[in-house]
């Protein structure tokens, strides 16, 4: 369908304008959204067929190196944002040895995101996302789309189209089918239910006849499941970066607050699978 292929269109002409006017620094918020797009753009290389096969797998490599900095920036603001949240439960200078240690990884990983947005980089990454457009684009109906051709309207361009629209389809099908067979969930494997979830959630976004409900179901889950994986992620940077007798109360503390978003997590993600994983789910046509 058209509308998939448009919505395909914005979000590469999205990531294009972010990499352009992109500061060679970018705070957080920046940061937030390169990580964002070069999410999308690589689950929509992934999820929408074209005939340029060489072409979105150019795409995914020249986004790779970006997305993983933009991902570590964007964690330590995150654990930063989360770490401050307790400084009424620290004594001493527990938080802000912790603090101190987040900064600094932060540092590193922000020299790694500079070093991947050099102009050359950039400049080809851009390329790369300008190539992958044209291929979408090419798979457009021409304005003309309702006139007929050999008696079918649309004539060959529709066939694109159905293509198109069926390649996103299957793609969401065969996520679902894989999130509905997965195991029991729990600490160890919530987290790569997460990233299966956000990639349907994704596919879904392309897909005009897609549930809404559905879609707003993914995205909670995927938010309260991304919480915990920042509280568990900053509970084992603490127990490295901190000393456990000297600091217990804020590990403590730490710990409880782990605990807590993982029972919310998987709650939320076991209601997904109640309510729309235990059946075959109707796509739409």
């Amino acid at each position: 369908m058209a509308d998939e292929l448009e919505r395909v269109r914005k979000a590469l002409r999205e990531l294009r304008k972010t990499l352009k006017s992109l500061p060679g620094d970018p705070p957080p918020k920046e940061v937030h959204k390169l990580r964002t797009t070069t999410r999308r753009v690589e689950a929509i290389a992934t999820a929408v067929p074209l005939s340029g096969g060489k072409k979105s797998r150019q795409l995914l490599k020249s986004i790779e190196t970006i997305r993983k900095a933009a991902g570590g920036v964007r964690d330590m603001d995150v654990l930063t944002a989360n770490a401050r949240r307790l400084a009424r439960y620290s004594a001493g200078d527990s938080l802000a040895r912790l603090l101190e240690h987040l900064k600094n990884a932060r540092e590193q990983y922000a020299a790694q995101l500079v070093a991947a947005l050099n102009h050359h980089k950039r400049k080809a990454v851009r390329q790369s996302l300008k190539e992958y457009s044209k291929l979408v684009r090419s798979a457009l109906p021409p304005a003309d789309s309702g006139s007929s051709v050999n008696g079918h309207p649309g004539g060959h361009r529709g066939a694109h189209r159905g293509h198109s629209h069926d390649g996103v389809h299957t793609s969401a099908m065969n996520l679902v089918r894989e999130l509905a067979a997965w195991p029991a969930l729990d600490a160890s494997n919530i987290h790569a239910f997460r990233l299966k979830v956000k990639e349907l959630r994704y596919t879904l976004q392309l897909d005009a006849d897609a549930d809404p409900a559905l879609v707003d179901t993914l995205t909670d889950v995927q938010r309260r499941i991304g919480e915990w994986h920042d509280w568990q992620e900053l509970k084992e940077i603490a127990r490295e970066a901190l000393n456990a007798e000297r600091d217990a109360a804020l590990l403590a503390r730490i710990d409880r607050t782990a605990k807590r978003k993982l029972e919310r997590a998987l709650s939320a993600a076991n209601g997904l699978r109640g309510k729309y994983l235990a059946a075959p789910i109707a796509m739409g046509s």
